[in-house]
């Protein structure tokens, strides 16, 4: 009869298989398994499990001490309480048979071993401990959109910047208000020819060196306004620190002489008296008062101003047969007799009757009632001519206020020799 092994000693190595041993059957199986040669050191691995031949025995054994052992050898109850005692952790040991033969197997802690071991003593791999990961393709970067890029700042970020722009608004406005930097450095003055820069600057009432703030630019159109050759005016600043005051002037259409000097005489028929000026593309009037003077002046201002550029004198000549008959001197030489109501629509022809005359011809143009060119040399030129260079005739009504004025001086006169 086959001798039975000590059962102390059996359950010494079924304890050792499942603590120290576990690395080499994972290894054997592991090798067993994949169709690979067992690994060194296993070469017994047959021997090393020969304690288990006889599982069933020994769990016989175990139960012979507990009255449940069977002489016949039935070694299924044991088995399966073997079963059921590694079976208390199903997750990490499962028990299976092989040839006849119960194999126990960590499918989870010998597994992860047996490939750490195996990878630890894969030829080519001397020295190191892990394997090298494999090298990762470069995943090309996706581009994001532009918009990504212009986030909606947070709101509490938006309020930030708005106090620390209107801090810094603040900032500059006083600094300008308190320094020199507000201070009108430079005023401009344009359009302006018949009223010197002067007499303009002092009706601003302000100068250089004032605060751009305190300068008030309507009152100085007002004031600007009240002179007599002033058509329009602005006076606006140029920040930071200039002024522009921009004028416009009536157009001189003649020029009237007092005392040796000439005066304009300007389209609003006021006579610019107090600034004397050369009468330059205008011609001069002599002896026009009242009514003939506020008609000649419309007059003229219908004419176009190439034309009344090439007039140097007019002279107010009446006579017995026409008070409102004019003589014209040209600058090319013409004389013209006229009618001053109806001059501005007759003298804007005279470029036309002058190619028609030729230049080397001189005389006497009678526009009065129709349109004839007379020569020098001719009868009818010095008729009128005599006519027109005899001492002009006042107009009747100036001739009747000069004598209600001398009736006047007579009277007053009379009451101061009664006084006496």
């Amino acid at each position: 009869m086959e001798e039975r092994p000590d059962i102390n000693d059996l359950k010494k190595r079924l304890k050792d298989d499942r603590t120290g041993g576990n690395d080499e059957h994972e290894d054997m199986l592991r090798a067993r398994l994949e169709g690979e040669p067992e690994p060194s050191g296993h070469e017994d691995g047959e021997d090393a499990a020969a304690p288990l031949e006889e599982p069933e025995a020994s769990a016989g054994m175990d139960e012979a001490e507990d009255d449940n052992f069977s002489p016949a050898g039935e070694t299924e109850a044991p088995a399966q309480e073997v079963q059921d005692e590694d079976a208390e952790d199903p997750d990490e040991i499962e028990t299976f048979t092989r040839d006849g033969r119960p194999i126990s197997v960590d499918t989870y802690n010998r597994t992860k071993r047996a490939g750490d071991e195996k990878e630890k003593h894969r030829p080519g791999q001397k020295g190191r401990r892990f394997k090298k990961p494999a090298a990762k393709e470069k995943v090309k970067k996706e581009r994001k959109p532009l918009k990504s890029y212009f986030r909606k700042p947070k709101r509490v970020h938006v309020y930030t910047g708005l106090i620390i722009l209107a801090l810094m608004m603040f900032g500059t406005l006083v600094w300008y208000v308190f320094s020199g930097a507000s201070s009108v450095r430079e005023v401009s003055i344009s359009g302006n020819s018949l009223i010197n820069d002067e007499e303009i600057a002092e009706r601003l009432q302000f100068s250089e060196g004032d605060k751009m703030f305190s300068i008030n630019t309507d009152r100085a159109e007002e004031n600007i306004a009240l002179l007599p050759a002033i058509e329009e005016v602005h006076v606006e600043r140029s920040w930071w620190n200039g002024v522009d005051v921009n004028i416009s002037e009536y157009r001189p259409l003649g020029y009237v002489t007092n005392g040796g000097n000439y005066y304009p005489v300007l389209e609003n028929a006021r006579v610019l008296r107090g600034y004397p000026a050369p009468p330059n593309e205008a011609p001069i009037l002599h002896y026009f008062e009242g009514e003939e003077f506020d008609a000649l002046v419309e007059s003229l201002s219908k004419i176009e101003p190439s034309i009344l550029d090439g007039i140097s004198e007019i002279y107010y000549r009446p006579s017995e047969q026409s008070s409102t008959r004019i003589h014209m001197f040209m600058n090319d030489g013409q004389e013209i007799v006229a009618d001053y109501r109806t001059i501005d629509s007759k003298m804007n022809y005279y470029i036309g009757m002058r190619e028609e005359i030729g230049d080397s011809k001189e005389g006497v143009i009678d526009l009065e009632i129709g349109s004839s060119f007379l020569p020098y040399d001719s009868a009818e030129a010095e008729d009128i001519k005599q006519g027109i260079y005899e001492t002009p005739v006042q107009a009747q009504y100036i001739e009747n206020v000069s004598g209600s004025l001398g009736n006047v001086k007579e009277v007053l006169s009379g009451f101061g020799d009664g006084e006496e």
